[in-house]
Formats: structure tokens, sequence, C-alpha cells
């Protein structure tokens, strides 16, 4: 094959790319037109966008074969500005979830995209499950980072009114390094609200075998004595 028969080859495969990009957004994103009352908003639709992000990590990384983070970071800037202008004007975000998602496949080991999904999606776009599917995928990726494990929990509490799950989550973000003291006792007060006193009790005795600073050893004794009387 000639280098002029190869580059034509290489020419077309990248349309074909394009082409069907462009109809797999159309296919998995619904029609969205952007604000007209924006005068500094990009022209046209934002959907046009997607025609040049690839749809899944095996097709990035043909972008970014050497580097893929720095892919990621191109994604993270653009996904920013994409959140920043919708927050300043129609509060529409139908791709934000897509693209924190691709970011995280490029770079798993990014904590910053998992964290930002799991405050983000719930509140601007109502996307309880697809928070939760990210913080599923950040504590796969970071077992140890306790934020992470106190996110799955407040989902539990407040969007799946499970305070029995909150309770066992938020119990594991406190035993990790660099969690606050007073998280264990709203993962005591969860279970106990869930009818589970020994689970609570086992919690507060639990908490006091790793905590030496004497005030906030005194918190958790106050807290265990009201759990036990059940007040």
């Amino acid at each position: 094959m000639t280098i002029l028969s190869k580059n034509l080859l290489f020419v077309s495969l990248f349309c074909i790319t394009l082409l069907l990009q462009n109809h797999y957004a159309d296919l998995r994103f619904t029609i969205f037109e952007k604000n007209p009352n924006c005068p500094w908003c990009e022209n046209g639709d934002i959907g046009s966008d997607l025609t040049y992000i690839p749809v899944n990590t095996s097709f990035a990384r043909l972008f970014a074969p050497a580097d893929c983070n720095f892919l990621a970071d191109l994604l993270w800037l653009r996904t920013a500005y994409y959140f920043g202008e919708h927050a300043l004007t129609d509060q529409q975000f139908p791709y934000l979830a897509y693209l924190i998602d691709l970011i995280s496949d490029l770079s798993p080991s990014w904590l910053d995209p998992y964290l930002f999904g799991a405050v983000i999606l719930p509140v601007e776009t109502g996307s309880v499950e697809d928070g939760i599917y990210l913080i599923d995928k950040g504590i796969a990726h970071h077992p140890a980072e306790w934020r992470l494990w106190f996110f799955k929990g407040f989902y539990q509490w407040q969007f799946k009114n499970d305070k029995a799950a909150a309770s066992k989550a938020i119990h594991k973000a406190s035993l990790l390094p660099g969690a606050p003291p007073f998280i264990i006792s709203l993962a005591s007060t969860f279970a106990l609200e869930a009818g589970e006193k020994e689970l609570a009790v086992n919690f507060l005795k639990e908490a006091l075998k790793n905590i030496h600073d004497p005030e906030q050893r005194h918190q958790i004794l106050l807290k265990l004595q009201k759990v036990i009387k059940g007040e």
C-alpha cells in the first residue's frame, strides 16, 4: 500500500468516526439548544461538541495513546466551562454525568472528578443514580478516601431514606485517614434511628479504641451514655 493510499484510508476512517460519533450522540442525548439569552455563549447546538469527544475510553485512548491523563485534563477544562456556562444561564446539564464518567475512565486515579460528580449531580441535575455510580466507581479506585464513603452514606440517607445503610457507610468513613471525629456520632445516630441500637453502641465503642484526644473521647462517651439510656 502506497503512502497516498494509507493517507486516504486514514482520512476516510477519521471521517467515518466523526459521523458515527455524531450519530451516537444523537441517539444517546436529547436535542438541546443553547440559551438564546446568553450573549457570551458559543453559537449552535451544544450537542455538536460531542462529535469531537470520544464516546468511550477505547476511542479516547486513540487520541492520546501516550498520555491519557493529558486528555482527561483537556476534557476536565471543557467540562468546567460547560458546567459554568449552564450554571449561569439555563441550569440544564444533560451531558455532565457522561463527561465526568469519561474523565474518570481516562484517569481513574484522579480523585477530583468523583468528588465533583458526587456533590454536583444530585443537586444540579437530580441525577441521584449517576451520583451513586460515580461514588462507587471512585471507591473502587480510592477505597481509603473517607469523603467518598461519607458521600455514599449521605446519599443513602438523603435520597434513599436508608439510615441503616447510611450509618454503615459513614462509620466506614470515620475509620479512614483524615476523617473528622464528629462523623462517628452521626453514624451512631443513623443506626439508632434505624432501630439498630446495638450497632450504634458498637460504633461508638470502636471509636473509643481509635481516638485518643481527651475532648473527643469525652464527647463520644457522652454520646455513648445517651445511646445506652435511649435518650
